[in-house]
């Protein structure tokens, strides 16, 4: 029990320390203007502050409780097992941040995913120090799995934004731009099945288990605490924002099954030793 409370605090204290640095990358990002979106009512009322600062912290500590669910099976010293963590974090970050949509400018995409970026490394040196494990693994992992899965990943995620802009008629700048649009989920899908296939490395469990953790869990969640800054800055479509989290976490889900067992993974290494 006591441990439990100790883990706790100190995920607590990672969440403080990040959404402080968070905090500090945002007063430095100039001001811009936008026409499209009307402030949120906490932008209104001068609760933003508080209210950033509360999710922030909340949203910063699971995102830390998360790489619990990974780090008993990755490699390296303590840090750089937070640091990868984090750095994985921040290229499906990043990549969402490019999402063209009508209310971003062009240069927020180059100031916000430079603060985020730099609130996410923090705190994975932060999780490296107090919950990484020193020690090197025996076990050796495959570096790859081919370019199939990974297509596999990227396809589902398409297939889910396809259906989102045609079918649901979400909130996007795909009728207006649908090229960059769709080039973007490329990338984003190219980008998610990269940290995927690399996350999977460390989760135990059959195919569906698996996929379920990695879409859902390590992805989705993340996902769903990234967008749910949004409506604390503008007064966005709550019922929007759901609805993209969840297919986008549902394809992912469904792509990572296209990632091999970790019986068929170390089958595969033995051969290509």
């Amino acid at each position: 029990m006591r441990d439990c409370i100790k883990t706790v605090l100190k995920l607590f204290l990672i969440g403080l320390i990040t959404t402080g640095v968070r905090i500090v990358g945002q007063l430095l990002i100039p001001a811009g203007t936008q026409t499209v979106l009307a402030p949120s009512s906490f932008a209104q009322n001068g609760t933003m502050p508080l209210a950033f600062t509360l999710y922030g912290i909340f949203a910063y500590s699971v995102f830390a409780a998360m790489f619990l669910l990974i780090r008993e099976r990755m490699d390296g010293n303590r840090l750089w097992q937070g640091i990868s963590y984090s750095l994985a974090c921040c290229a499906v970050w990043v990549t969402y941040l490019w999402e063209p949509l009508p209310h971003v400018a062009a240069m927020d995409r180059i100031t916000y995913p430079i603060a985020d970026s730099l609130a996410l490394i923090v705190m994975g040196l932060f999780l490296g120090r107090m919950f990484g494990k020193e020690r090197a693994k025996a076990e050796k992992r495959p570096r790859t799995y081919g370019i199939f899965p990974m297509l596999g990943i990227t396809a589902a995620f398409l297939v889910g934004r396809l259906f989102l802009y045609f079918a649901a008629d979400i909130y996007a700048s795909f009728a207006e731009q649908p090229l960059e649009t769709l080039l973007w989920c490329l990338i984003t899908g190219w980008a998610v099945a990269c940290v995927m296939a690399w996350m999977s490395r460390f989760v135990a469990g059959g195919r569906i288990k698996r996929a379920v953790l990695l879409g859902g869990v390590l992805f989705g969640v993340d996902l769903l605490l990234f967008n749910f800054f949004m409506p604390l800055v503008f007064a966005a479509d709550v019922p929007d924002l759901l609805l993209r989290t969840l297919t986008d976490a549902v394809s992912v889900t469904v792509g990572c099954l296209f990632l091999p067992g970790r019986e068929e993974m170390h089958a595969c290494y033995s051969k290509s030793r």
